[in-house]
């Protein structure tokens, strides 16, 4: 659904690298009340996708769940808006639950079942890049109260993504354990004051994800062989929260954030990570205005996560110096919609330049409609409404042709090529953004025609993560032909 083009091109030289400003649109129209977006690989077809959660309370013909196929290159189409039920999806995203290399979508759905409110977890099973109607499984979370925010993380270390529930209102967070076929364990659940937001990850580095429970009280829910042991880090109400390393000395630390009306602005909290199981808690950092959900990522690629705070009417982002020192705020404008009610908003490279992009949602007050809003980034930090794909110069690039089949492939894919006399060559697979990961053939080969064999595995002889890879093909150091190969 299309609701405007951008009418321009513009070529221009950066490095080795021709970056393609594309004619093609940022905005898309979306059925009403979206509220959380999360962009992955859905279709092993190299590129992130967009999946879009609705908040549909009493209307369950509205759709809960719209999905963006991405066509290439940061294109997308809404493929589907048929998955329709009652849910408050206050955050979307897919995960692997199943262990089948296809990653599933994880929603709420909401029931009225003997006189009481009834809130299931229901999980649509990806089935090789579809997603049918009837293929999914719901998962009760045996509590009248009304749950709001999902999160995930391998709990107890055996490899599968565990689920995290939590209840503003009913004060409580649930742990449901994935057993690797698709199926959860019945929610344990813990006491906590408002929790509203449950961010995961290894906080201690024992390969067990840990929770951190973010509300009016800050605490960290280290799991443990035994269950969860709990550590109180901060008695102040909190809003928000992310787990990452911010200064990128091997520790997860903590962010946490929260607006204050009576002064208009809003408090950041850094937590820093010193290690066995112990935090430092920074000096408090004010900031203006009214934000809302903080994110952090890397938009600049000097190697820090920086600080992604979202506004109604645009997104501030605050760099990230090192040694937990912030630089100036750089505003990025996104368009208003009327007046929003409801915004989300999500981070991923979105058009395979290996730089981070970022995705709004908004509703409005309008009965029918939402917006999506993408704004792609440069890779310096500057973003714009258009993608930005990055393509190798080809002026380089000689006539020899290289034939690949199959292509995609699951096990192994063959490459034929014909050189004119003895030369030096090099045939090597790359991912997207450009991570090396095999040499499979580098020798001298006589002239004639020539087949090689690639066994999707990387330079460590481990079998590849299904996706896309590029293959160059080199004759005495210069590169001939490049070729997209895609491993399911």
């Amino acid at each position: 659904m299309k609701t405007f083009y951008r009418g321009f091109a513009l070529l221009f030289l950066l490095g080795t690298t021709v970056f393609l400003k594309m004619d093609i649109q940022s905005e898309y129209l979306l059925p009403k009340w979206a509220n959380s977006v999360y962009a992955t690989n859905l279709f092993h077809d190299g590129f992130n996708d967009i999946i879009v959660g609705h908040n549909v309370l009493g209307g369950s013909t509205n759709p809960s769940i719209t999905l963006m196929k991405n066509m290439g290159w940061g294109t997308f189409e809404i493929t589907d808006t048929s998955k329709s039920f009652c849910g408050y999806q206050d955050n979307i995203f897919a995960i692997d639950v199943n262990n089948d290399g296809w990653n599933d979508i994880v929603a709420l759905y909401f029931a009225y079942e003997n006189g009481h409110n009834v809130t299931y977890l229901r999980i649509y099973n990806n089935s090789n890049g579809t997603f049918p109607n009837n293929s999914y499984s719901d998962f009760n979370l045996n509590s009248t109260e009304t749950f709001t925010w999902i999160d995930h993380g391998d709990f107890n270390g055996d490899g599968y993504q565990d689920l995290v529930v939590s209840s503003i209102n009913g004060g409580i967070v649930g742990i449901l354990y994935n057993n690797g076929q698709g199926g959860f364990s019945a929610p344990t659940y813990y006491y906590q004051d408002t929790p509203y937001m449950t961010p995961c990850g290894d906080l201690n580095g024992d390969g067990r994800d840990d929770i951190v429970v973010v509300g009016q009280n800050t605490i960290v829910y280290f799991s443990t062989p035994s269950g969860f042991q709990t550590l109180l880090i901060d008695s102040n109400y909190m809003q928000e929260g992310v787990i990452v390393d911010f200064d990128l000395d091997g520790k997860k630390d903590i962010l946490t954030s929260r607006y204050e009306m009576w002064g208009d602005m809003d408090i950041l909290r850094i937590f820093k990570n010193l290690g066995n199981n112990t935090f430092q808690k920074l000096p408090d950092l004010i900031f203006p205005g009214n934000y809302g959900a903080i994110q952090c990522y890397d938009f600049n690629n000097d190697g820090y996560p920086d600080i992604l705070w979202t506004f109604v009417g645009g997104e501030h982002i605050i760099y990230n110096l090192g040694n937990f020192q912030l630089g100036d705020t750089t505003f990025v404008p996104i368009p208003v919609y009327g007046s929003p009610n409801l915004y989300g908003s999500y981070c991923a490279d979105l058009d395979n330049n290996g730089f981070i992009d970022i995705i709004t949602v908004q509703s409005t007050q309008a009965p029918t409609q939402s917006h999506l809003e993408i704004m792609y980034n440069d890779g310096q930090g500057h973003f714009i409404p258009d993608p930005i794909v990055g393509v190798k110069n080809l002026s380089n690039f000689s006539s020899v042709n290289v034939k690949n089949w199959p292509n995609p492939f699951q096990d192994e894919s063959m490459f034929e090529f014909n050189i004119k006399e003895t030369a030096y060559i090099e045939l090597s697979v790359f991912d997207l953004q450009g991570k090396f990961i095999i040499c499979i053939i580098n020798q001298q080969m006589k002239g004639g025609p020539h087949t090689i064999k690639w066994r999707g595995l990387d330079n460590g002889g481990q079998p590849c993560k299904p996706g896309a890879y590029i293959a160059y093909l080199k004759v005495n150091g210069k590169i001939c032909h490049a070729i997209k190969v895609i491993k399911i």
